[in-house]
């Protein structure tokens, strides 16, 4: 995972901005993959302490809605990312700007787990009222 990590944010010199639309892109996996630990751990939290913050046979979260959301999730997830190397292929300087992508994965990954961080406020909420939500 550390070379992963070393890998994405190797900074080097580009002479093109086709180059830095490639540097772009050969981390765009690594971003992904990431953000979907960030979803999988989420998606758990969500499942687990939303379903013991509500009542038995209530849903915290509509099944169906969270589906579809996820769908939207990812594809605007994925345009968020290429603006990324639009915006620095417009202010384009010969080099890939590495803060950008690193600030970009960061607010990424708060984003992908705030669901799973909600899930959790209400659990507790529920164990420090003594009710259940619903």
């Amino acid at each position: 995972m550390q070379k992963a990590v070393d890998r994405a944010w190797q900074e080097s010199a580009l002479n093109t901005r086709g180059d830095i639309i490639r540097w772009w892109e050969a981390r765009r996996y690594t971003f992904n993959a990431f953000v979907l630990v960030v979803a999988v751990a989420s998606w758990l939290l969500l499942m687990t302490a939303g379903s013991a913050a509500v009542e038995t046979g209530e849903d915290f979260v509509e099944p169906l809605v969270m589906f579809s959301a996820c769908g939207i999730y990812i594809a605007l997830l994925n345009v968020c990312y290429t603006l990324g190397w639009v915006v620095v292929t417009v202010l384009y300087n010969g080099r890939p700007r590495v803060r950008l992508h690193k600030s970009g994965l960061i607010l990424a990954m708060i984003l992908t787990a705030l669901p799973g961080v909600w899930a959790v406020v209400a659990w507790l909420i529920t164990l420090s009222t003594e009710r259940k939500l619903g």
